[in-house]
């Protein structure tokens, strides 16, 4: 998300961009005011070095996908990670928040959505959830032997939410992790616009944003192991809304006196600025702890 920081210094170019796509393009429209593709690229795995590959993928509605497939070095851990990243820019960026994994013996599918990238068409609710699709599905297709985990951040932890609570079964998901997700799309908008008046003139329009796909909504449908971590000091989205995504999941969990399985539902608290968990090594070892053993790390909050 870290083209909202922009919008959060400059937010006079969102407030009327939201009115006039409410009044003339519709509702669904306005979902790709929150995307911000980039094509332009600014590093691949090869200047770490990693090894990978380029992978092509094709969505349902037959949208050319581009995406990398970093195998896992040294001693598979047998386990592969459907990384979906944060907005603006594309995984020639965001991926180098999840290098370590490879190195861990995690294997790791970055995903550029739609419009990201080398990624054909145009990022839209629902029709993203379309690309996350597909990479699961190549996924399973190509490792059906190895343990998926889906791990997203900012947006694409909203995007995981949404696809992990209809898919968990289907596509034999183990553990989800969540970097810094938001609760609502409207309630992410008006965190952007409430810093300048224009944006305060705006803000009463937000209550037209598509709620279909706001993750406070679909969390509580998540009952495999699951990890949320929020910075307090993340100015992009409020660390409230982490909490409450987490509170929507325990309280679903406790109603149902605890799954089957006793499925592991974790909070960590993270630290610096926006999705930059993985910049802390105890954070990273807190991380892959929990996709070793799907339960809670010893620091974490259960």
């Amino acid at each position: 998300m870290r083209r909202v920081v922009r919008v959060l210094r400059r937010p006079i170019s969102l407030a009327p961009a939201l009115l006039i796509v409410l009044m003339l393009g519709g509702c669904t429209a306005t979902t790709g005011l929150f995307f911000y593709p980039q094509t332009v690229w600014i590093s691949t795995p090869a200047d770490v070095p990693l090894p990978y590959e380029d992978i092509s993928l094709r969505a349902h509605d037959g949208t050319r996908l581009h995406s990398w497939w970093l195998p896992a070095q040294g001693e598979d851990s047998g386990i592969m990670v459907l990384y979906l990243h944060g907005n603006a820019e594309n995984i020639s960026s965001h991926s180098r928040s999840i290098y370590w994994l490879p190195q861990q013996g995690v294997s790791v599918l970055a995903l550029d959505y739609r419009g990201f990238g080398a990624s054909e068409g145009q990022a839209l609710m629902p029709d993203v959830l379309q690309d996350i699709e597909a990479a699961a599905q190549w996924l399973r297709r190509q490792h059906p032997d190895k343990q998926l985990v889906v791990l997203g951040q900012s947006i694409g932890a909203a995007l995981a939410i949404n696809f992990v609570a209809r898919a968990q079964d289907e596509y034999q998901i183990q553990a989800l992790v969540l970097d810094a997700p938001f609760s609502g799309f409207a309630a992410v908008a008006r965190h952007a616009m409430s810093s300048n008046l224009i944006g305060w003139l705006i803000w009463p329009f937000t209550v037209l944003v598509p709620t279909d796909w706001d993750p406070e909504d679909h969390a509580a449908a998540i009952t495999i192991p699951t990890l949320i971590m929020h910075s307090a000091d993340d100015r992009v989205i409020p660390y409230q809304q982490g909490r409450e995504i987490f509170t929507r999941m325990s309280a679903q969990r406790g109603q149902q006196g605890g799954s089957a399985d006793n499925s592991a539902l974790c909070w960590l608290d993270s630290r610096g600025g926006h999705i930059a968990s993985f910049a802390f090594a105890d954070l990273r070892e807190a991380t892959f702890s929990f996709l070793q053993t799907q339960r809670c790390p010893a620091f974490t909050a259960p």
